[in-house]
This record gives C-alpha cells, sequence and structure tokens, in this order.
C-alpha cells in the first residue's frame, strides 16, 4: 500500500491522490486502507515518513561538525535529483494553504531529520550559543522552513539543479548566522565566507 501511495504522491500530490485509485494499485480493499490507516491523510503521512526512512539519508552518520554538516548537504542534492517528481510534490505539500496538519509535520520531521542538523543544533544550545529567547523548537521549525524555500524555489526552476547544493548550504548558513553568537557563530562566518570565494571562483 506505502508504495503504490508514493507512487501516486510523485504523479500528482495529494490532490489527485483516491483511495479507490490507491486501493486498485495495491490490490487491495478500500476498507482495508482505511482500517489500517484511518483515512486518505493518514496514509499519505505514512507514505512520506516511509519514503524519507527508505532513503540511504536515514541512515547516514549524523555528526555536530559544521563542515561534516555541509557536506551532508550534497547528499540531499542527490537524493532531491534522484526523484524529482516525489521531491516537487514534497514541498508543494507542505506550503499549500490546505495541508492537513498530520502531512505538515511529517514533512517538516522528515526534512529536519534529512538536513542532519539536529546534533550541531543540540551543540551550539549546550554551547550557551544560541540566540537568548529562541527555543530549539522555533530554531528547528525555521531551519525546516527555510530549507523548504529552497526545495520550492526548485521545484518552480528558481534554482537549478547545479545551483541545488549550493543553495541549500547558503540557506542554512545565513540562518544559522542568525540564530548563534560566539564561537558557534564564528564557525559559521568561515564557513559561509569560503562558500562565497567558491561562489566567486566559479563565475
Amino acid at each position: 500500500m506505502l508504495e503504490a501511495a508514493k507512487q501516486m504522491i510523485a504523479e500528482g500530490g495529494a490532490e489527485a491522490f483516491t483511495i479507490r485509485e490507491m486501493g486498485r494499485r495495491a490490490k487491495v480493499s478500500v476498507t482495508t486502507i482505511y482500517a489500517t490507516y484511518g483515512d486518505k491523510l493518514g496514509l499519505i503521512a505514512a507514505a512520506i515518513e516511509d519514503y524519507y526512512q527508505s532513503l540511504p539519508l536515514a541512515r547516514a552518520p549524523q555528526s555536530t561538525s559544521l563542515s561534516a554538516l555541509l557536506t551532508s548537504k550534497d547528499r540531499v542534492r542527490e537524493a532531491i535529483l534522484a526523484d524529482r517528481p516525489y521531491a516537487r510534490h514534497y514541498a508543494e505539500l507542505y506550503f499549500s494553504r490546505s495541508v492537513d496538519p498530520r502531512i505538515y509535520n511529517v514533512i517538516r520531521d522528515t526534512s529536519t531529520a534529512s538536513g542532519g542538523h539536529l546534533p550541531w543544533l543540540h551543540k551550539v544550545v549546550r554551547d550557551g550559543d544560541l540566540v537568548p529567547g529562541l527555543s530549539l523548537d522555533y530554531v528547528t521549525t525555521l531551519f525546516a522552513n527555510h530549507r523548504l524555500l529552497v526545495l520550492h524555489d526548485w521545484a518552480h526552476e528558481r534554482v537549478s539543479d547545479d545551483e541545488l547544493g549550493t543553495a541549500l548550504k547558503m540557506s542554512f548558513l545565513v540562518l544559522a548566522r542568525a540564530i548563534t553568537r560566539g564561537p558557534s557563530q564564528a564557525q559559521v562566518d568561515a564557513e559561509l565566507k569560503k562558500l562565497l570565494r567558491t561562489q566567486v571562483a566559479a563565475r
């Protein structure tokens, strides 16, 4: 059922998704689908979570190192380009005005997990380098929003395939600079300068 659901999400997102068609493809009854997932939205949320868990990204080691975190953005780019239709609908769903909270939450959570920045953020908090007054939950959602905005721009061809990896890194670093202070911010500044130099050299 989940495989059929993931294929349907890639083909037309949630709008074109029907339980009847999904049951036909998966060769299961509508009753079985409802008994297992509750409703259409529960099935879509489960399919999105399952899709993420099937990616190598889900099993990649995570690090508190900022440079390792930035390198992981290249793996994220590869995963996006490996299944373009799914990635496009994933971003569209997140920013849809009518998105169900279950789907919004699972996209936010899988985006956060695949971004790999939670260990680094936890270290920033432990080191006392998070800007006072900001909560970890709030910052985590900000990072997910920024990352999905880059994906959304890519889906609408405002960011090219070649620019995608750099755009993901730049978005992360600019936001990371805004929410940190002290040694953590100094490390972000150093990585940001490196990335900007690379961009200038590539022109």
